[in-house]
């Protein structure tokens, strides 16, 4: 971490012994490769809006606390997710321009509306920045329970983790002119999926920092690399696909199909 940074508070050395964690879920962009006038996230799978079914993935899993849904400050009514999708309290937070900065202000909501309180106050959100906070994607409806806890079980003050996909393609570096320099190695290449798990301390410094460097936030880990911390990988199933262009929900529809998630 940077020797200017302010010492982290303390947090839990994982989440199973902190007992609890939360969800963060960017849900305030577009998705203009899909094309249409309704964001992605709110598109219908079996009669369902995406975010819903993505939501419901997270049901039941020990140590749940509550979700932090960061949309667009418009967003209507009707297409807010009820909490009975997972069980527990959903807070809603108005988005930013970015990703990065939409999940800063997800963030900002332990440091700033709940930090400090007194136990019983603030719908349980208690304990600042040292929670542990799962960030997913919204359109990101197919992940496996299994490798939901195989996260839970990985993460690790202050590093963190996130679910991972190995790369299978050969990969090959090229120059300005479109000529091949050479082959990767890709034994030691990962393709970075969500959730990714890390204290909300670290996490949320790490963003703010990488936002006033004008650095490119491309998923959370990047900005936590940033502080020297190294993320650990968790392999996933190849299930964990995110909905980006339109031919992605009818392979969505089929892999939830296959896991007995939709009947229709």
């Amino acid at each position: 971490m940077s020797a200017a940074a302010a010492p982290l508070p303390p947090a839990a050395v994982s989440p199973s012994e902190a007992g609890r964690w939360w969800l963060l879920v960017p849900a305030a962009g577009f998705g203009r490769r899909m094309g249409g006038e309704t964001p992605k996230q709110y598109l219908r799978l079996g009669g369902r809006p995406v975010l819903e079914i993505t939501l419901s993935r997270f049901a039941g899993l020990p140590g749940l606390a509550g979700v932090v849904l960061v949309t667009s400050e418009s967003l209507p009514e009707d297409l807010m997710p009820s909490s009975d999708v997972v069980g527990v309290p959903i807070h809603r937070v108005d988005g930013g321009a970015s990703r990065a900065l939409s999940v800063r202000n997800g963030l900002a909501v332990f440091r700033d509306r709940w930090a400090g309180l007194s136990p019983g106050q603030g719908d349980g959100l208690t304990d600042g920045l040292g929670e542990w906070v799962m960030v997913h994607d919204a359109a990101r409806p197919c992940v496996l329970r299994g490798d939901l806890e195989r996260l839970l079980d990985a993460a690790r003050y202050p590093d963190g983790a996130l679910l991972t996909a190995p790369v299978r393609d050969t990969i090959k570096r090229v120059d300005a002119d479109g000529r091949v320099t050479g082959t990767v190695d890709r034994r030691t290449l990962r393709h970075a999926l969500t959730p990714q798990m890390f204290p909300v301390g670290v996490l949320l410094e790490a963003i703010e920092q990488g936002l006033v460097a004008g650095a490119e936030i491309t998923d959370e880990a990047s900005a936590v690399e940033r502080l020297g911390l190294a993320p650990r990988v968790v392999d996933s199933a190849t299930d964990n696909l995110k909905i980006t262009h339109p031919e992605d929900l009818g392979i969505a529809r089929a892999i939830l199909r296959r896991q007995g998630v939709l009947d229709d």
